[in-house]
């Protein structure tokens, strides 16, 4: 017994190091997590540096949590009940990674984390008062939104951010100063008749400035912000400044929010502008400062045409809770103001709309009008709940829920409002919906926060009407608020891991890519040829380019996105990202391009494994021939050593021409039915590589519209000196990028 209690501490540690490696291993280094798909891709598994990360965390995290521990007189004993639920973790050597277990490892993780916490009664946290601890809050929250800032401006320049989301609402604000309110020039109209937020004018000071980087760092500050108002709120509900610093960086740790202080496809969003000013208005409402709270409710109205749902979901929360005036009158006025801005003011700014709601189109397997969607539960039930409870929905609630779901639980009726949000994300069509890695959850997010911290309100004051000792079996004494508190926390802290687009995490980042052979890459920063490009461009020029590219080029020039083949509708320059399917299918146009005499291809720029071409119109019909010759057999066959490929449609040789050139010569041996790209690795002598890339005649033809027996020639240049050991070429198959239905 006395061997037992001297080493069971470190017995301890080693049996939660064993069981806690296999799962960090799978699901914290050595796999890949697209959270869009909700799969486990393998990248490096059990690689060196993987094995050591899972061996370094599982060893660590105990250690650091058993130090805690001692420090506050607990047993191993009471060690080892506390995380008892990791004992499943160990048949994670067993079975093959996926979604599922990766979220039943956090649940176990966070719930032994809460036991652990429950534990510690004694622990009194260190108190820097009240400004001091919210200077401190303030100061994360501006380093958290500039390294924001920072990498959505990285992702900008790399072309992983689209035009799509955030690109709309900087030109509608950047067009005032120039006599178009919220004109956008993608459709001629006005914003506000495809989304009614009139608030966005609390962003045109940044949008003055024309850059950018300022509008993605006001759009990080703007998610980043709620924090204060969580440390306001915890501490309106009696916690102490440290514990409501503690819930300030609870909130920044949240996926959700993560994910939009870092929204690297689609920019700052619209709604973002709820988290200062819904939680705002919940302090100043349970302060009883009315008149902010209500004024600070008018402005949110106006930052999206729907959110009025939410509130009136808080208004049937007042009636319900014997506030009848007050609930009845917000419930009545934030549904009619739903129906006027959808119905009456939206049409008035783009009268082609005739009254139908623009976004009703994803939702088109539930109705053709509001009115049919909203009655399909009974129309159209089996659709309805087919779309709503599947696989799919159900991760993505876990997802969602897994840092709130223990204490927004014991505010059961603080949820009601987020119920029709809940729904109308769930059932949308379109697949990036159901994924935290977006903006879509912005409106849950808002209540589910906000529940959480009346639910601790609630229960600092006694108030618990669900059987939370049930999580807690097996401990003999523990403290339930500062349990539940800790299963939360930690929720927050794992999931953040796991389900965010951080860098260098394991979740789907857009500014990565998986290859063919399973690495993750880097896109590469297209600035410097972006900036070329430019300077073939004369100011204020009218431009049609793609989503990415036009994010790049504005507010410069005049964007338009009309990518059809159509004289009409093409301005006078238009730009073009070949072989990267998005939304629009910009190779197609390409090939348009390339044969029409109308059209010249200015310029032509490699960024990665992607073409930008600029085309100018031209004043006279140009004569055009393919760049591609006709060879014969026997000259071919001298051109180069013939380099094995896996095709039997093209044919590659290879000759160095000088100390620093190899060419290559490319042959159509059989029609093709696809575009095709070249991916070159070149192995030195002194053990570096060097890696190049090229499409079929350099991009300017495309080889499916090649015929048998049309050849080209590429040079790729090499570092003097060099003396290569071996040369490989991967063909890449660029089929057309086609538009969503």
């Amino acid at each position: 017994m006395n061997y037992i209690k001297k080493y069971g501490e470190y017995f301890c540690i080693i049996l939660f190091s064993t069981l806690l490696f296999p799962a960090v291993l799978k699901y914290g280094s050595a796999f890949f997590t697209d959270l869009r798909y909700q799969e486990i891709i393998a990248s490096e598994q059990y690689s060196v540096p993987a094995i050591a990360t899972a061996v370094g965390i599982s060893l660590l995290l105990p250690a650091a949590v058993w130090e805690f521990l001692r420090r506050n007189r607990i047993s191993a004993a009471d060690f080892f009940k506390a995380n008892l639920p990791l004992a499943f973790l160990g048949v994670q050597y067993f079975l093959p990674p996926s979604f599922p277990l990766l979220i039943i490892f956090l649940i176990l993780l966070s719930l032994s984390a809460g036991r652990t916490a429950a534990l510690c009664k004694d622990v009194v946290l260190p108190d820097y008062g009240k400004k001091r601890t919210l200077a401190a809050l303030c100061l994360i929250v501006i380093l958290y939104a500039a390294f924001g800032a920072i990498q959505q401006y990285h992702s900008l320049n790399t072309l992983a951010m689209s035009w799509f989301d955030w690109g709309h609402f900087f030109e509608c604000l950047y067009n005032f100063f120039h006599g178009k309110p919220f004109h956008l020039n993608l459709n001629g109209g006005s914003f506000l008749g495809s989304r009614f937020t009139p608030t966005l004018v609390l962003l045109l000071p940044v949008v003055a400035t024309g850059s950018p980087f300022l509008f993605f760092f006001a759009g990080s500050l703007l998610v980043c912000s709620g924090a204060i108002f969580v440390f306001l709120i915890a501490k309106s509900g009696k916690a102490s400044n440290s514990e409501s610093f503690l819930w300030g960086i609870w909130y920044l740790l949240i996926p959700g929010i993560t994910n939009m202080n870092l929204p690297l496809i689609d920019g700052p969003h619209e709604v973002f502008l709820l988290f200062p000013l819904i939680l705002a208005a919940f302090y100043c409402a349970i302060n009883k400062k009315i008149i902010p709270a209500v004024i600070l409710i008018l402005l949110s109205l106006g930052v999206r045409e729907t959110i009025g749902i939410i509130s009136a979901g808080y208004g049937f929360l007042l009636f319900i809770n014997k506030k009848r005036k007050a609930g009845l009158l917000l419930f009545c006025l934030s549904l009619l103001y739903v129906v006027l801005t959808l119905k009456v003011l939206m049409p008035l700014f783009d009268p082609p709309v005739q009254g139908t709601y623009a976004h009703v189109g994803f939702y088109s397997h539930l109705g053709n009008n509001i009115t049919e969607i909203a009655l399909s539960p009974l129309l159209k039930a089996d659709v309805f709940f087919s779309s709503l409870f599947n696989k799919h929905n159900l991760l993505f609630w876990c997802m969602l829920l897994l840092p709130f779901a223990a204490l927004a639980s014991n505010a059961l009726l603080f949820l009601l409002p987020l119920l029709p949000e809940f729904v109308m994300v769930s059932v949308d069509r379109r697949f990036d919906t159901q994924t935290v890695l977006r903006h879509y959850q912005a409106s849950i997010l808002l209540v589910l926060i906000i529940a959480t911290l009346w639910g601790l309100k609630r229960m600092r004051e006694g108030k618990i009407h669900i059987p939370y000792k049930y999580l807690f079996s097996g401990l003999d004494s523990f403290d339930l608020c500062r349990g539940i508190s800790g299963i939360c926390m930690a929720a927050a802290f794992f999931s953040f891991f796991v389900f965010t687009q951080f860098p260098g995490l394991s979740a789907t980042d857009p500014q990565r890519r998986s290859t063919d052979n399973g690495v993750i890459t880097t896109w590469d920063d297209a600035r410097p040829a972006l900036e070329r490009i430019k300077k073939l461009l004369p100011e204020r020029a009218s431009i049609t380019a793609g989503p990415r590219l036009a994010s790049m080029l504005i507010p410069q020039h005049d964007i338009h996105f009309k990518f059809a083949p159509d004289e009409k509708t093409l301005q006078d320059y238009v730009l073009i990202e070949n072989f990267f399917s998005f939304y629009f299918p910009e190779d197609k146009l390409s090939r348009y391009l390339i044969q029409s005499p109308h059209w010249e291809l200015l310029h032509q720029e490699f960024v990665d494994e992607r073409s930008i071409q600029l085309f100018k119109r031209s004043a006279k019909p140009l004569k055009k021939e393919p760049p591609v010759r006709k060879m014969p057999q026997t000259l071919w066959e001298k051109a180069g050593q013939l380099i094995p490929l896996p095709l039997n449609d093209l044919e590659i040789r290879a000759v160095q021409t000088a100390h620093d050139t190899l060419r290559f010569g490319v042959r159509i041996t059989k029609k093709r039915s696809n575009d095709a790209g070249f991916r070159i690795h070149l192995n030195f002598a002194d053990g570096t590589e060097m890696k190049f890339f090229t499409s079929f005649c350099n991009g300017r033809f495309p080889a499916d519209l090649a015929q048998t027996g049309d050849t080209f020639f590429f040079a790729v240049r090499f570092p003097a000196g060099k003396q290569i050991t071996g040369c490989r070429v991967n063909v890449v198959e660029l089929k057309s990028a086609v538009a969503p239905q």
